[in-house]
């Protein structure tokens, strides 16, 4: 927030009439600007990842050495300089976007060197954008992410949909928050089209939008079919990667629990046993991640499965042992807990 200090009456005199206006619209516009935040309904201050659980220091070279497990759910790629100047030239127009956005007054010192050729600064501030994230610095994180062209936006957004699935209680704000998600990606998805990150994250705002609704809102909401549909293209173009078979399966588990098993399969395609071949398969290539044990008991839930069965009490129980390596893990492991009770 930007203070100002009124002069005394006898030094504002001395101020001339040409200074002393700019000076007054300078403290009116910083207030307007001030209102207007608050009146569109911005987050000022995001709710904090707790203290009470674990905390975490990437600081340094910690980021580059930790960086295999952090990134194992969905696969992101280490985001050095050659990692940026790659995908920045596989897709033009974000590049183009970036080079506009260094033009800027207030532009990140990172996007100018782009417009040189130059990728490193960005990588770095990429780095720690995750840096952040990954310590539970969601809203930094998304901050940095805002102004660091359409690659950063990307994973600041990721942040933002961390937070508000695990950090925002209120259902209203959720839905809201996920909706302005929806809106970013929409903007930049002509720039990074097929780009896998925007797509996965594209993916699981809709599969927790679709959470939030009815079961009527949610069959004619438009999402059920386009999200599958990514969802079954990232997986077969990206086999491998954990996250992808945990939010499809996730998604067809969601669909079972509200019309019913053979409704699910006849109109939809989702098929209990695929559910949980998804999960069989992403929990034995990657069995260090809460996240996908937290995934997989909701998702056995809404399949039916008891609350008590052995199956649920042994994955919970998997969860909690877990050594966590993130904040983002942190949050998965607690709402594991939650199945105890």
């Amino acid at each position: 927030m930007v203070v100002f200090k009124i002069t005394h009456p006898k030094e504002r005199e001395k101020l001339d009439v040409k200074h002393y206006i700019i000076y007054l619209a300078s403290f009116a516009f910083s207030l307007f600007s001030q209102l207007s935040f608050a009146v569109e309904g911005v987050d000022v201050i995001w709710n904090k990842y707790p203290n009470n659980l674990t905390q975490f220091d990437y600081s340094g070279e910690k980021l580059k050495q930790h960086w295999e497990i952090l990134s194992a759910g969905p696969a992101i790629q280490w985001p050095d300089e050659k990692y940026i100047k790659n995908t920045l030239a596989r897709y033009p127009d974000a590049l183009q976007k970036t080079i506009e956005m260094s033009t800027k007054l207030n532009a990140h010192p990172a996007l100018k060197p782009v417009a040189l050729g130059d990728f490193e600064p960005m990588a770095l501030a990429i780095q720690d954008l995750f840096r952040l994230h990954y310590q539970g610095d969601f809203q930094k994180a998304y901050s940095l992410g805002e102004r660091l062209g359409p690659v950063g936006l990307v994973a600041g957004l990721y942040s933002k949909l961390i937070h508000t699935t695990f950090l925002e209680e209120n259902s209203s704000s959720k839905r809201k928050r996920f909706s302005e998600v929806d809106k970013m990606i929409l903007s930049v998805v002509p720039l990074l089209s097929d780009y896998d990150f925007l797509l996965f994250a594209d993916s699981y705002q809709k599969s927790r939008r679709l959470e939030l609704l009815s079961t009527s809102d949610a069959l004619l909401s438009g999402l059920v079919g386009p999200t599958q549909k990514q969802l079954k293209n990232l997986n077969s173009e990206y086999p491998n990667v954990p996250m992808y078979h945990a939010l499809i399966a996730g998604l067809d588990a969601g669909i079972i629990e509200r019309v019913g098993g053979f409704l699910a399969r006849a109109s939809y395609g989702a098929d209990e046993g695929e559910v949980i071949a998804h999960f069989d398969y992403a929990i034995e290539s990657e069995p260090r991640l809460a996240v996908l044990y937290n995934e997989y008991i909701q998702a056995l839930l809404r399949v039916g499965v008891d609350k008590q069965s052995k199956t649920i009490l042994n994955a919970v129980d998997h969860c909690l042992k877990l050594t966590v390596y993130s904040a983002e893990e942190a949050l998965n492991q607690l709402n594991c807990k939650r199945y105890y009770f």
